[in-house]
């Protein structure tokens, strides 16, 4: 009689089928085992995660007990996470900060250090001192941080606007329609550019001055500040205007501010990349060209592809901002407040709503540091950035976002007329920026900068789509011949011929003043500075 292993009947008469039995029920009990730890390692995997929120998903050989490092990723973000670590090891130090006092400290990566589902952005730090580490929730004291940046997520947004506006519609008195306040921008995060695709209601980007391609309203677009730069992820802007750091050896006059040094005035027309400080509670970097401040911008972290921020970028910004993710909630947005310091320190908020226009509103901050400070920490007129009242001048409207985006200073960003007529004869070598100090052969690659076609400043047409000047008309003639957008009433002048565009406004500028307030200028001038970004 034969078993089913082949082997004969099993009894002592036939030793070599019960041999056989054992042998293959040894091996089958091998692998039900090997089986079940496969399932109790994976399924443990899966119970981290699970408890872990979202992780980065890694390849990995569970036989051979090979298992990753788990980063936190937020699912909403589609893979557009913070990068902390360029391809040369460069790197930046992630970090929360509390939510009442903006205490810095050393961010766990494996934890939810950020999200932006609650408004609540990534943040990171260079330290002074690049070779001392601290460990993960320990405090990282101010006079410790050289520069704080905001990470901007690669997206898309539903386009609400085409910008093909030539002309400006004439309007009595300085107050318009104040359209911004109920415009929420769409925006969904993702590594993936947008296609001509008419099932998916999506364009190709065409990252060009007065270029529609075949976008159109309602259709999704990639923004092109992720689009200039090869496997963007996205990038990451200065929290705050630049700041000029020196010591007190260097110039007596200079004031302690958590041990870096700043000058009053900090008008310094000079490319000096060991000089950028950015930080809350400084006077901004101001009084230099355009030349300067690219060249300090991108000599200052060249591991770390540093620049000087391009009006695309500052546009993206302005885009987030405006959506679910800054300062909008149930469908209404809120303005950003300005910073009104007469004397441009950095991180400042203006306790009042501005009430008029340029040439009307007075209700300026007095910011002396060092002096001008009340019983309650604040400035006379304005929040000092370590009062969480400060927060209304955030982008997300608490201590993650990015600070000095309306008024403070006037901001060169990198946006340029030139001789051409058309999109396709713009380049380099007809750009029109002679008087700025920026030559030509000084950028070292177009996607520095943005260009824009040859024309006179109402003609919007002539913006980039997500630039965020053309779309946010109509654009009206107001009292002092001030040009205003429907945008929060933010001035709307585009860059002509040997001007660089400006963005954000000053502390004079009160409801003129905004993150969507744009401009031109090429002088040197004690209210323009300038912003950093850095993309790993």
């Amino acid at each position: 009689m034969k078993d089913q292993w082949g082997g004969g009947i099993l009894n002592r008469k036939n030793p070599k089928g019960l041999q056989r039995f054992n042998k293959n029920k040894k091996q089958k009990r091998i692998l039900i085992g090997s089986i079940i730890g496969i399932v109790l390692i994976v399924g443990g995997i899966s119970l981290y995660r699970s408890f872990a929120m979202y992780k980065e998903e890694k390849t990995f050989d569970v036989l051979n007990g090979t298992v990753p490092d788990f980063v936190y990723k937020e699912k909403i973000l589609n893979g557009t996470d913070p990068v902390l670590k360029s391809s040369t090891g460069a790197k930046l130090i992630p970090v929360t900060i509390d939510e009442n006092d903006g205490t810095v400290r050393k961010a766990d990566i494996k934890d939810e250090w950020y999200s932006y589902e609650k408004k609540e952005w990534a943040n990171a730090v260079i330290l002074v001192d690049d070779t001392k580490e601290y460990k993960n929730d320990e405090e990282i004291p101010e006079e410790e941080i050289e520069s704080y940046f905001v990470w901007i997520p690669k997206y898309k947004y539903k386009i609400f606007d085409m910008g093909n506006t030539y002309t400006t519609v004439e309007k009595e008195g300085t107050e318009l329609e104040d359209k911004g306040s109920t415009t929420v921008i769409d925006i969904e995060f993702g590594l993936t550019d947008t296609t001509d695709d008419e099932t998916k209601k999506e364009c190709k980007t065409p990252n060009a001055s007065g270029e529609d391609g075949t976008c159109d309203v309602n259709k999704w677009m990639t923004h092109p500040a992720f689009t200039a730069f090869e496997n963007s992820k996205g990038f990451w802007v200065g929290k705050f205007e630049t700041g000029y750091n020196q010591s007190k050896e260097e110039n007596p006059k200079t004031i302690s501010v958590d041990n870096s040094w700043t000058e009053p005035n900090a008008q310094k027309n000079e490319n000096a990349p060991a000089k950028v400080i950015i930080k809350p509670n400084v006077y901004s970097w101001r009084g230099i060209n355009v030349g300067n401040a690219y060249k300090t911008s991108y000599d200052y972290q060249r591991e770390l592809d540093s620049h000087l921020m391009k009006n695309t970028e500052w546009g993206a910004v302005a885009y987030l901002t405006n959506s679910k993710y800054g300062r909008c909630n149930n469908e209404i947005c809120e303005e950003i407040r300005i910073n009104n310091s007469s004397n441009y320190v950095t991180g400042v908020a203006a306790i009042n709503l501005p009430v008029g226009g340029f040439a009307v509103y007075n209700d300026y901050g007095t910011v002396t540091l060092g002096e001008d400070v009340n019983e309650n920490g604040n400035f006379k007129g304005a929040y000092n950035y370590k009062n969480k009242l400060s927060n209304i001048a955030s982008t997300t409207g608490n201590y993650t976002g990015i600070y000095d985006m309306s008024g403070d200073s006037w901001e060169f960003v990198m946006g340029a007329a030139t001789s051409a007529t058309s999109a396709k004869e713009v380049s380099l070598e007809n750009m029109q920026l002679d008087s700025s100090g920026l030559t030509k052969g000084d950028i070292k690659d177009q996607k520095y900068i943005d260009l824009y076609i040859n024309g006179v400043n109402t003609q919007y047409n002539r913006r980039i789509l997500g630039d965020a000047t053309g779309e946010m008309g109509p654009f009206e003639l107001a009292q002092y011949s001030r040009i205003l957008g429907s945008w929060y009433n933010d001035q709307s002048s585009l860059v002509t011929k040997d001007a660089s565009l400006i963005r954000g406004g000053s502390h004079a500028q009160g409801t003129e003043g905004g993150i969507f307030e744009f401009g031109g200028g090429a002088m040197v001038r004690q209210d323009f500075s300038f912003r950093i970004v850095l993309t790993p």
